[in-house]
This record gives structure tokens, C-alpha cells and sequence, in this order.
């Protein structure tokens, strides 16, 4: 990789970096999110209902699902309880289907 004199690593470097890491964090990401929903809907909890467990309305609930709002780590982990459903199996059967 090409630094800068300054120890910094070239636009170009960064850039390409960003887009690999990004690509698959975006990927088990979203299997992440894929599971969470089958979850929900295989226990029978609508997003109706899910908002409310959370003290949300639906429509954080959908935005989650359909990709248009990221969770961070404490808030996955909130969303899988209320769901119930473990995140730690979760996270480990969405990352044993992107092999």
C-alpha cells in the first residue's frame, strides 16, 4: 500500500479498502437482517408488534428490514431479544452461510 510522508495511506488505497471491507460487512450485514426477520416471522410477532416491544413505531421496524436504517451492535442485540431470538446464534448462522 502507498503512504503518504505523512504515514497516511493514499485516497486511492483507502478507497479500495473501504469498498472490500464495506462489501463484506454489507453482506453478513444484511444475512444478519435476513435471519432476524425470518426469526420474527417465524415466532408470529409482526413489525406492529415488535415496534412496541422496543417502544418504537413500525416504521423503525421496517426501515431495519429493508435496509434503509443500520442497527449497531447494542441495538441488534436489543431487536434479537425482543424478537426472542439469541444474536450470538444469529450472527454465527449468518456468518456459517456466507461460507
Amino acid at each position: 500500500m502507498g503512504y503518504s510522508k505523512f504515514g497516511f495511506l493514499k485516497s486511492a488505497d483507502r478507497n479500495i479498502r473501504r469498498l472490500i471491507v464495506t462489501s463484506i460487512r454489507s453482506d453478513l450485514y444484511r444475512r444478519m437482517i435476513e435471519l432476524l426477520v425470518q426469526a420474527r416471522k417465524d415466532v408470529g410477532v409482526t413489525q406492529v408488534e415488535l415496534g412496541k416491544r422496543l417502544g418504537l413505531r413500525q416504521t423503525f421496524v421496517s426501515k431495519v428490514e429493508l435496509g434503509e436504517r443500520r442497527l449497531d451492535a447494542a441495538e441488534f442485540i436489543i431487536m434479537c431479544r425482543a424478537v426472542p431470538v439469541d444474536p450470538y446464534s444469529l450472527m454465527l448462522k449468518a456468518e456459517e452461510s456466507m461460507n
